[in-house]
């Protein structure tokens, strides 16, 4: 049987199976071309408009039914469809506004009035879109200028703004005014981000210096143990052996002695940063950090430093045992009870061959923790302790303060209640005009540029008759009795109005680090002028002063120095310490630092 191709030729003709029906496919559907059959217009709306109640002209071809799709004409019609048009649902009459029923009787209370003076029409208004607002507007938007005082740009329509209470509205002082005017610019919460992004790197940067430390100290032991001298006062015997057998070391230095130490044994560290406490601007600059380690009660401090572009961790501070100075544990080492925050640690300098000259001639060096990890100091603390001393050791680190500490923190808040209100409003100009009097009473070398100002007793009694500062003599007394150095300036002023605390001085130590790269202790106001933010005072802002001005007010702040235009650390850290008295939130104080040097 040969195989026979299909054709490729659809074919023409089949047979349905079950009806037996010849189905002819070469033929064409033909609909009906009746022209008298009306066709669905378009949908044309150039006649509508809100007062347009009437239906529309091609509504009425379709003979009340609500769907073109009806019996009296609609496309089931013009197709020819047997189908009958379904009344299940009712129709609408446009022409009645009426609604009937599948049998055509008109329904009750189904009558509407279409009279287009009945209901009003809608008045719709097209809104435009909100216009971008640029980053300057944004900025100056975020602003707490009055709107008496604001820019013209952020005038123009409802910014929906609030602004507070003017701070400045209280200030005596034109110099205290245009210090305080930074707070008005600027937007604060990018501030605190730029703090907490700040923090982060601090960590990463301490994570790498504890690698650093930890591989210092676990070599250091092993190379200085006296186990290593033990082998040179050996005699000398000439060995018979062949030199392939001898040993080739260039120097005999065992790799691990009996008392060296491991990383795990100096796993229970705790971390904390610190700074030394001075008017020196080249210590005060010093980033240091230090270890306490629980092995065997030991310190040790390191500085952190950039070399070319690799940071070191150089020690400062040798690891050892040191003990209390002063006080009532006075003699007994330090221990972890001792670290906190805003805790002091005093060192004897003539123990510590490794310190700078700039601190060797001083008796005692006194460092201030800025951060500790509470969490690991109490995990270190409780570790292996039974349940009954829990509670002590937990009541302990929640109160690290002693009770003269604590008596000593209230008297100094009785002293701070009564002369902060009076300066309050002129804060800065008289706290640097109090401290440029003490320096020009005080007997200082000028050509060894010495920190430490001592006046006598009477000097700085007649400095706040001078500004009008009232203080009992009990309490004169009592700032004089607890000074660390007898007669020191700035020590009595911090005394006397308060210091600044440690989350506020980290900001002043890092503009001041801006102006002074080099670590010297001095900078001048060409360097500050460079770093300045004039342009976003709100006086540029505004433009109420020019910018010669703008500069001329500046400079006033400055005046007081005594090597003027040369500010030295102190002088710039009076400023503000007097701006500390004026703002109360440390927000704010940070922000007035960030918004002035744009840190």
């Amino acid at each position: 049987m040969s195989y026979r191709p299909s054709s490729a030729r659809r074919q023409q003709t089949s047979i349905n199976p079950i009806t037996g029906e010849k189905i002819d496919y070469s033929k064409k559907v033909h609909f009906i071309k009746d022209q008298t059959i009306p066709i669905i217009p378009s949908l044309d709306l150039s006649g509508v408009n809100d007062s347009d109640r009437q239906p529309p002209p091609s509504a009425k071809q379709y003979h009340g039914s609500a769907r073109p799709g009806s019996a009296h004409g609609g496309v089931n019609a013009r197709l020819g469809s047997h189908r009958p048009e379904s009344r299940a649902y009712g129709n609408f009459d446009h022409q009645q506004a009426i609604y009937t029923n599948r049998h055509g009787n008109i329904l009750q209370n189904t009558q509407y009035d279409l009279n287009p003076d009945r209901v009003p029409s809608m008045d719709i208004q097209i809104v435009p879109p909100p216009r971008p607002v640029s980053s300057r507007s944004q900025r100056a938007l975020s602003t707490r200028l009055p709107d008496s005082v604001r820019p013209a740009m952020i005038l123009d329509g409802n910014s929906g703004f609030t602004p507070r209470t003017p701070f400045i509205s209280s200030i005596n002082s034109p110099i205290d005014e245009f210090q305080l005017a930074w707070l008005e610019s600027g937007n604060h919460q990018d501030s605190l981000k730029k703090v907490a992004a700040e923090e982060k790197n601090e960590q990463r940067k301490h994570e790498l210096m504890t690698e650093q430390v930890l591989s210092d100290q676990l070599s250091r032991y092993v190379l200085s143990d006296l186990e290593q001298e033990d082998e040179r006062h050996k005699p000398i015997t000439i060995q018979q052996q062949p030199r392939r057998n001898l040993d080739r070391r260039m120097h005999n230095t065992k790799v691990k002695t009996s008392t060296s130490l491991t990383e795990n044994l100096l796993s229970k560290r705790i971390r904390f940063s610190c700074r030394i406490l001075t008017r020196d601007g080249k210590d005060a600059l010093r980033d240091l950090f230090g270890f306490y380690f629980m092995l065997d009660r030991t310190l040790a401090v390191y500085e952190y430093r950039i070399l070319g572009k690799r940071s070191n961790a150089l020690p400062l501070i040798p690891r050892g045992q040191y003990v209390h100075l002063s006080g009532y544990n006075q003699g007994q080492p330090y221990t972890l009870f001792d670290f906190y925050h805003g805790a002091h640690i005093d060192f004897e300098t003539r123990s510590i061959m490794s310190l700078p000259e700039s601190v060797c001639h001083r008796t005692k060096l006194t460092i201030s923790i800025i951060s500790i990890n509470e969490e690991e100091k109490q995990t270190l603390l409780l570790d292996g302790v039974q349940d009954v001393k829990r509670r002590e050791i937990l009541y302990a680190i929640k109160h690290p303060y002693s009770t003269e500490q604590l008596e000593h923190q209230r008297y100094l808040a009785d002293i701070y209640q009564l002369t902060r209100p009076q300066i309050k409003q002129r804060a800065l100009i008289v706290y640097t005009s109090l401290a440029a009097f003490y320096r020009k009473r005080a007997n200082i070398n000028h050509d060894e540029k010495d920190t430490i100002c001592i006046c006598e007793k009477e000097d700085l009694l007649s400095g706040l008759h001078e500004y009008k500062i009232h203080l009992s003599a009990g309490h004169f007394a009592y700032v004089w009795s607890h000074m660390t150095i007898q007669g020191e300036a700035n020590e009595f002023l911090n005394l006397l109005f308060g210091e600044l605390n440690e989350k506020r001085f980290a900001q002043v130590i890092k503009a001041y680090s801006k102006l002074d790269p080099s670590k010297t202790g001095y900078t001048d106001m060409d360097t500050m002028k460079k770093f300045v933010n004039l342009y976003g005072h709100p006086y540029a802002i505004q433009h109420h002063l020019s910018d010669e001005k703008l500069w001329t007010h500046f400079c006033d702040t400055f005046r007081f120095a005594l090597h003027y235009p040369h500010v030295s650390y102190s002088e710039f850290l009076n400023v503000y310490e007097g701006l500390n008295i004026s703002v109360d939130q440390d927000d704010d104080f940070i922000h007035l630092v960030n918004n002035t040097w744009n840190i």
